[in-house]
């Protein structure tokens, strides 16, 4: 099992419900506004495409694998963000 940070914005609609739902079907944790911590048994690739599931397309999606090791994965992120990424966590 690994946990996960995740962090998004939405564009163009606000509809978070969806994305709400599937996060506390899976027991997530919402530890602020747009960011939720979760348990789950999947990469981290795995667990922003489920995000981005969730979502809509042109959404931005940050996801921090924080357990057993860090690792990340991100849609439509900033440069710099990613940049910091790079240099501070292991890329998945």
């Amino acid at each position: 099992m690994a946990t996960f940070i995740i962090t998004y914005d939405t564009h163009k609609g606000r509809n978070y419900q969806t994305l709400y739902d599937a996060m506390e079907k899976h027991s997530g944790v919402r530890l602020a506004e747009s960011v939720w911590g979760i348990s789950l048994s999947n990469t981290v690739g795995e667990v922003r495409d489920w995000v981005k599931s969730v979502l809509d397309g042109d959404d931005t999606i940050i996801v921090i694998q924080v357990k057993p090791k860090p690792s990340w994965a991100t849609q439509k992120a900033d440069a710099k963000a990613t940049e910091w990424l790079k240099g501070n966590c292991q890329s998945s």
